[in-house]
């Protein structure tokens, strides 16, 4: 990694970089504000999966502390406790490694905030550097990086997906598979390979995209292959297998760096595919998602165009689309918006790519046929035989197809690819049935449900152009003051599209409830049940502070998660005591969350602890009441 910032900060030859890596951050102080003066006591967004995370930095801390296996955690599911496919946080490679550090110098609230924050500015940079690569234009490299950074994808994920927000690894993977394509030597293969292996092991949903992306890019140099050979090879050209052979030992290095990082860290899963059949849901144990979660957390067309319904201003008129067909009911997962921006910019390249491209071809073939009148003429003077060689032939062709050329031609594609695996697995209308591409991948990997987060990839895509139709308007303006007003409405015009403050978006979580604190000063090793009987995210980042055993927490298909089943009805006279049985001291009752909670025999209906004979109450509190098992124990029994 270090290698890599090196090679960037080598191009960094005047202060512009500086001044414009040094506005992305205040832009990323702006949008997090005011999280950079309570990073140990507020987090950006609203508690959810945000706080399993942070509970995850501090189980390994525990774990340290204790002398215990980060695997093994005996806290949740008690007493049968859980074991986790992997100690790191979904399978991460840089955010674990950041994250335990910071956890173990500060603490993992800190760290957690850090992270997140720190996505915002490495994002809009490893952008930057994306898009110079085509342009060399500082200030279109600017604007894609804002585009792609500041988006409401990565704010919505920001709040509460840590590993889904970590976007900014997939732009310098996209910028070394161009580099390999254009320079095929060993180096640009090792990056090539070690930052998909680092996009893959920040979550495995981008390493599944980036395999697609990837997929997609051998198939558009396919492509381009062929356009060469039809248009300006010569019939006796020979095929250079030398080259070839090269180009493959090149690209095996690559795979081989990606596979030797990749799966030793994933090891696990790969067991646990083996272990479970491939049609075995997520419920029973097993990896497969359903087909309905597919169709629940696809893309849809408004999303992509739409503002964010968290905007200020424009926010309201979104949310009118809300469980549409054409929008969904998800936002966190389902809010894509590209801006029309960088939709317009991106048409603007686009266009004059398509314009140059029927100009260069003209005059490719018409350079190329006068080279042909040339050497005919020249061979009946006894002194050339031939069509010329096809050194001379590769050379006309990178004279057509230039580095601008490329990126338009291939983010156009890959766009359109990436489009089109975000959508639902098929579009039923009438008789007719559509299918999409994720139908197809499901059958081969059915671990993937949330398709719509294949937007980031149609972000990734539109950034790109967007920056190069920049440039090229850029250029056609005279004074660098006319540019310099440009330039200020085209980035406040972005800003205001993807805006989603005021209000700030940060959560105070450094307020203990009175019932955990009671509990903390409790004496001994016990075990707690907290009801509803779920894996609520709050359950665990208290226990933080209590640190006693939580019988919520089992995993699904396993024996705790089945004992579970049997005792999520507090009213079963059964209930109290297979408690008991299995070491509960006390019931923490949430008569709230029963309004909400799908882990409920009823929604809606708050049941009377009173009436549990099992039970006793010991103290009540403003949100919650804590109840003594009283009764005998019971074996659970199962069908």
């Amino acid at each position: 990694m270090l290698k890599i910032y090196c090679q960037f900060f080598k191009e960094m030859r005047n202060k512009s970089e500086i001044l414009i890596f040094s506005g992305f951050t205040l832009l990323g102080l702006l949008v997090t504000y005011p999280l950079i003066f309570k990073m140990s006591s507020h987090i950006y967004g609203v508690p959810g999966d945000s706080l399993v995370n942070i509970y995850w930095f501090w189980w390994w801390k525990y774990a340290w502390g204790n002398n215990l296996s980060f695997t093994a955690i005996p806290l949740l599911s008690a007493p049968l406790g859980i074991k986790i496919l992997n100690p790191f946080l979904t399978w991460t490679l840089y955010s674990s490694c950041l994250a335990m550090g910071l956890t173990f110098l500060v603490n993992e609230v800190f760290a957690y905030n850090l992270l997140v924050f720190l996505s915002f500015p490495l994002a809009a940079i490893t952008m930057y550097f994306l898009v110079y690569h085509f342009t060399k234009n500082r200030l279109a490299s600017m604007v894609s990086g804002i585009i792609y950074s500041f988006s409401p994808y990565h704010f919505w994920h920001g709040f509460q997906h840590l590993t889904v927000a970590q976007i900014q690894w997939m732009p310098l993977y996209a910028l070394f598979l161009f580099k390999l394509s254009e320079a095929r030597n060993y180096k640009n293969a090792i990056l090539c390979g070690f930052l998909f292996s680092v996009v893959t092991l920040e979550t495995l949903y981008y390493g599944y995209f980036m395999l697609i992306f990837t997929g997609a890019f051998i198939l558009w140099q396919g492509w381009q292959g062929l356009r060469k050979r039809s248009k300006v090879q010569s019939p006796k050209s020979k095929v250079n297998y030398t080259t070839h052979f090269h180009s493959f030992k090149v690209v095996l290095v690559a795979v081989i760096v990606a596979l030797v990082i990749i799966l030793p860290l994933t090891r696990n899963i790969f067991k646990a595919v083996l272990v479970y059949s491939p049609g075995e849901s997520s419920a029973k144990g097993g990896l497969s998602r359903p087909l309905e979660d597919l169709f629940m957390y696809s893309a849809r067309p408004l999303g992509y165009l739409l503002p964010s319904i968290d905007h200020p201003v424009l926010g309201k008129y979104t949310k009118n689309f809300i469980e549409s067909p054409f929008y969904g009911g998800h936002p966190i997962e389902q809010t894509l918006y590209l801006g029309w921006v960088g939709i317009v910019l991106s048409i603007v390249a686009i266009r004059n790519w398509r314009r140059q491209s029927k100009v260069q071809s003209q005059k490719s073939k018409m350079s190329y046929g006068l080279s042909i009148l040339r050497s005919r003429a020249t061979a009946e003077d006894g002194r050339v035989t031939g069509y010329g060689n096809e050194s001379s032939s590769t050379t006309r062709y990178s004279l057509l197809v230039t580095r601008y050329q490329r990126g338009v031609s291939f983010f156009l594609f890959g766009g359109i690819v990436a489009l089109l695996f975000s959508f639902e697995p098929y579009l039923e209308i009438g008789n007719l049935r559509i299918f999409f591409p994720s139908y197809f991948m499901y059958k081969i990997i059915p671990m993937v449900r949330v398709l719509a987060r294949f937007g980031i990839v149609v972000l990734l895509s539109i950034s790109v152009l967007a920056g190069i139709g920049l440039a090229s308007i850029l250029k056609k303006i005279s004074t660098p003051k006319k540019k310099g007003v440009f330039l200020t409405f085209i980035i406040l015009l972005v800003f205001f599209e993807f805006t989603n403050i005021p209000p700030f978006r940060t959560t105070d979580v450094s307020i203990i409830p009175p019932v955990y604190k009671w509990l903390s000063e409790q004496p001994g090793d016990f075990i707690v049940a907290e009801y509803p009987l779920e894996a609520d995210s709050r359950y665990l980042f208290y226990q933080r502070i209590h640190q006693k055993r939580l019988i919520n927490g089992a995993l699904p298909g396993t024996q705790a998660d089945r004992i579970c089943q049997k005792i999520t009805n507090i009213l079963d006279p059964k209930t109290p005591g297979i408690l008991c049985q299995l070491g509960a001291k006390y019931i923490i009752f949430h008569p709230k969350e029963y309004q909400k909670s799908d882990e409920v025999e009823i929604l809606g209906v708050t049941p009377d602890f009173n009436k549990q004979p099992g039970l006793k109450l010991m103290k009540t509190f403003p949100e919650a009441s804590v109840y003594e098992v009283i009764a005998l124990p019971i074996k659970p029994l199962f069908d």
